[in-house]
């Protein structure tokens, strides 16, 4: 029988089970993304009276679910797991793989892989958004593999909840584009450096700062250095990157008044590789950054593409029109928007 529908069944016979249930869970869940927290903070932040979050704690300390200490309370490594199984069931209770099958449809994408909930409002959707793209990738690295990956914060998190991995062959990691003007985290080079010593191999950086003008990247690309790293970016065979929206994209990229302007005027709604394309995914505008191009990215064998949260929608869209040649994970609140556009 399937999960969704013992599930439903046991609401019927039992509420009360699934209730409780739903309550540790939602517990569990704001411990891991506010750890070590209060049991006071606990009781504000779920609605519950103290009395009766002391009790849960007792219950789940007795699980082995969760530690008490000084600080505050926080998950054991028994309680990480449990959360994660529990999370990752909701893919068949809410049978996100029919949602995974018509959002493949409308785009006409290679693959699409869905994770339950919504990243913006969920620090915890978004560590499950970065964990089942790190099982992509790592299932897609094989011996003579160029890695490539982009900067952001969604980036950092797929290589945070990579698992580590040896043993591959002639393997080299990239970034899949310059631009220095980030925090370090979440920067290209950092990134794809974190990825090149989790699955042990070597990489190179590409230090080209975004937004130079065309005479100073002329004199850049021309250093033996970074031309060796161009290069190698044009061998890439499989990427790793973010998309966002163009409005947001460019805002955290420092660009001028005439670029936010043009964002506005032509309601530009995605930005990828330093390019903004409109909702249909004709390409409107490119920013002075280096690195991959429009035309090394159609010809990719294995590009994965990673955005959540229903802001993300229809820049997933628009890069979908433009290219269709590529897997994304995402998550449901993304998904569902799509399927609404």
């Amino acid at each position: 029988m399937e999960n969704n529908k013992i599930l439903e069944i046991q609401n019927k016979i039992v509420p009360e089970t699934v209730e409780l249930f739903m309550k540790r869970y939602e517990i569990l869940k704001v411990i891991s993304s506010m750890q070590p927290i209060g049991r006071r903070s606990l009781s504000v932040k779920l609605g519950i009276t103290e009395r009766t979050m002391r009790t849960e704690i007792d219950k789940l300390k007795e699980m082995n679910l969760i530690d008490i200490k000084s600080a505050g309370v926080e998950l054991t490594k028994d309680g990480i797991d449990v959360l994660s199984e529990i999370h990752g069931s909701f893919y068949y209770i809410k049978n996100l793989s029919d949602l995974e099958l018509k959002l493949m449809e409308k785009l006409k994408l290679k693959k699409v892989a869905v994770v339950s909930g919504d990243a913006e409002k969920d620090s915890f959707v978004f560590n499950d958004l970065g964990k089942k793209a790190a099982e992509i990738v790592l299932e897609l690295i094989k011996n003579d593999t160029v890695l490539g990956i982009t900067g952001g914060t969604t980036m950092a998190c797929v290589v945070r909840q990579m698992k580590r991995k040896k043993g591959i062959k002639n393997l080299l990691v990239l970034p899949a584009r310059g631009g220095l003007s980030e925090e370090l985290e979440i920067q290209a080079n950092t990134i794809a450096a974190n990825l090149a010593e989790k699955i042990d191999a070597p990489y190179k950086l590409l230090h080209i700062p975004d937004n130079l003008d065309e005479t100073e990247l002329g004199v850049l690309k021309n250093n033996k250095l970074i031309n060796d790293v161009l290069q190698d970016i044009k061998r890439i065979n499989l990427l790793v990157f973010g998309l966002g929206n163009a409005k947001e994209m460019a805002a955290r990229r420092k660009a001028n008044k005439d670029v936010l302007d043009k964002i506005v005027k032509d309601n530009l709604t995605a930005e990828a590789f330093g390019y903004f394309f409109d909702k249909e995914g004709n390409v409107k505008m490119q920013t002075n950054s280096v690195g991959i191009s429009l035309d090394n990215f159609k010809e990719i064998k294995n590009s994965i593409g990673v955005a959540a949260g229903k802001s993300k929608a229809e820049a997933i869209y628009a890069i979908s029109k433009f290219n269709n040649n590529f897997i994304l994970v995402t998550d449901e609140a993304a998904a569902r928007r799509i399927l609404e556009l």
